[in-house]
């Protein structure tokens, strides 16, 4: 009934408000499905770089713990005994002041491997900024209401 004097006068090219919404909700939608796939695609170049970065540190790791456990017990008993003869240390004496060298100086083999690791892992932080950049815009479009009711969108 409100537009009774349009429908009689034969005007009726008035659209509704719904439509516009609805063009505007679907530009705002194609933008977020594209900004997502723009994401995954980081993600993953992110993933191969902080892989490839990995890979050097974790092998010197590997080969740093075989190494200390298997040279252990003959370099620690050689040197303990070397301690006990030229000193005037005990043999348990000297065997504990080598394992105890032994134990720093593989302690900071394990250290320097996991600190190069980590800033490995710290290659996501390129995806992170720029998720949170998208969110942020997405946020913005979603809270101008302002610019959508002017078709501005």
């Amino acid at each position: 009934m409100v537009y009774f004097k349009e429908a009689v006068n034969g005007r009726h090219d008035r659209t509704s408000p719904v439509t516009g919404f609805a063009g505007q909700a679907v530009n705002v939608m194609g933008d977020v499905v594209e900004m997502a796939e723009l994401q995954a695609k980081l993600a993953r170049a992110d993933a191969a770089l902080a892989a490839k970065r990995v890979t050097l540190p974790l092998a010197f790791l590997l080969l740093g713990a075989c190494g200390a456990i298997a040279s252990l017990p003959v370099f620690a008993h050689g040197f303990s005994t070397l301690l006990a003869v030229t000193t005037v240390l005990s043999m348990w004496q000297a065997e504990l002041a080598v394992g105890a060298i032994l134990f720093v100086l593989a302690a900071v083999t394990v250290w320097i491997a996991l600190r190069r690791i980590r800033h490995a892992s710290t290659e996501f932080r390129r995806s992170a900024a720029e998720f949170s950049k998208n969110l942020t815009w997405l946020k913005a479009i979603l809270g101008r209401t302002d610019l959508a009711s002017n078709g501005r969108l």
